[in-house]
């Protein structure tokens, strides 16, 4: 999949993950969140998800803990993209 900018991203299907946790997922990719009902996307910090959830939480869990900001609110239908960094 890629975005208008030409980045490149990776839907969240179930297994397509090739990295199950967050601890084992390389450095030099962004985790990125979509609202299902808005359409809001943005970065997610790593590290505040790692504090919170743990380093071994499993990333296809995750779209399922997410809430999109207000006046939004929604908890269903979100998705998570993984976005490789530049060099």
């Amino acid at each position: 999949m890629r975005h208008d900018r030409s980045i490149e991203l990776a839907p969240s299907v179930g297994s397509q993950f090739d990295y199950e946790t967050l601890s084992a997922l390389p450095e030099w990719f962004v985790i990125v969140a979509r609202c299902g009902a808005c359409g809001h996307e943005d970065e997610l910090d790593r590290g505040a998800i790692g504090r919170r959830c743990g380093k071994n939480v499993e990333l296809a869990t995750l779209p399922m803990r997410l809430r999109c900001r207000p006046p939004c609110g929604n908890r269903i239908g979100n998705r998570l993209f993984l976005r490789k960094l530049g060099r």
